[in-house]
């Protein structure tokens, strides 16, 4: 009968964290789907195996569908609906989103996180996902249920909400290659003009 008891009482238990994970998932979705726009101090750094790379530029976000990473050194990064613009490293060109792929894959992590779709872009990609909250922040982590054949896209994502108002403040993506890379926010400003040229191709 006790062990029936601890039994009932883990699982009731379970059930009310996961009520409010998903509570909190609610308004972390509700609070960033209220911005129309933003532009931000943006800080690169991705660890590689042997090495690690830091950048610093700006972010501007235009709900809901276009966002440019520009960095100091001449890097970009640039989204809208349709395609996506890389210069970063080895990757150069531009990218149609129907064909899917790694392009497809990271549009989408940075435009359902800026929107608070943390949990539709994990449902949709195929991710188990966990949130616990520590130092100030919300963090979601998202790991791949089953990696695709050709080993694109990442294995793990997190991202990270601030508590204060449930704004979005980090991401931070893991790929099948062992790099990390990190995108963190820093001096947001809210509902701001941004000139439409900011996302010419």
């Amino acid at each position: 009968m006790k062990k029936a008891f601890i039994v009932i009482t883990a699982f009731l238990l379970s059930m009310h964290l996961y009520g409010q994970d998903i509570a909190m998932l609610s308004r972390i979705k509700a609070a960033n789907g209220t911005i129309k726009t933003f532009e931000a101090d943006l800080n690169e750094t991705m660890v590689k195996p042997n090495k690690t790379i830091n950048r610093e530029g700006k972010l501007y976000f235009v709900s809901p569908k276009e966002f440019a990473a520009l960095f100091s050194d001449g890097s970009c990064m640039i989204g809208n609906e349709k395609k996506i613009k890389m210069d970063i490293g080895r990757l150069h060109g531009t990218f149609k989103l129907k064909d899917g792929g790694m392009m497809r894959s990271i549009s989408d992590i940075f435009l359902y996180a800026f929107q608070g779709r943390v949990e539709d872009l994990f449902n949709e990609n195929g991710y188990n996902f966990t949130t616990k909250t520590e130092d100030g922040l919300h963090i979601i982590t998202g790991t791949i249920i089953r990696r695709n054949f050709f080993g694109l896209g990442y294995k793990k994502v997190i991202v990270k909400y601030q508590t204060s108002d449930l704004l979005f403040k980090e991401i931070v993506l893991y790929d099948y290659s062992g790099n990390e890379d990190t995108y963190t926010l820093s001096n947001v400003k809210y509902d701001v003009e941004i000139d439409e040229n900011t996302f010419q191709f």
